[in-house]
């Protein structure tokens, strides 16, 4: 905040800032711990915004280790990859995030990140009321000549 001099105070109240990867570690584990304490009581709202809030502080963690990569693509990136391990909506998840975040441009690598975080966590429940997705299923272990599982029918032998 010291580089906007609009913004006052500039500091916050104990002088926190995400100006090193350490801080910005320490912001998105937080936010990982308060987002599992509000869901396993049971409090209302959503979770949706604050995994993309986490996962922007990650994003931008990794900005600090490795200067070379964008920022925007980087917290964009994180925040869809942690999204859509939790509620396995890539299309949905990519386009929320590029259209808030105003670029549109990053639509390619966010997608990218949303599609590689579906599939590799596509079977690891992380919320107790968390679904399985059959098309997923199907998409991952498709084998010519299988007909996909439909829930209430025997599978028949091809």
């Amino acid at each position: 905040a010291s580089e906007l001099p609009h913004v006052w105070p500039t500091a916050g109240l104990i002088g926190f800032e995400m100006d090193s990867c350490r801080n910005c570690i320490i912001v998105g584990v937080c936010k990982l711990l308060v987002i599992s304490f509000t869901v396993a009581g049971g409090y209302r709202g959503g979770y949706i915004f604050p995994f993309f809030a986490a996962g922007a502080a990650f994003g931008r963690a990794l900005t600090f280790a490795f200067p070379e990569l964008s920022p925007v693509i980087a917290t964009l990136c994180f925040a869809a990859g942690i999204n859509v391990a939790i509620t396995r909506t890539a299309l949905a998840t990519t386009l929320i995030l590029a259209f808030l975040a105003g670029e549109q441009f990053a639509l390619p690598a966010v997608l990218a990140a949303s599609v590689v975080s579906l599939f590799a966590t596509g079977y690891v429940p992380f919320i107790k009321s968390q679904l399985a997705r059959s098309d997923i299923d199907f998409s991952l272990y498709y084998r010519k000549n299988r007909q996909p599982k439909v829930h209430g029918s025997v599978p028949t032998a091809v």
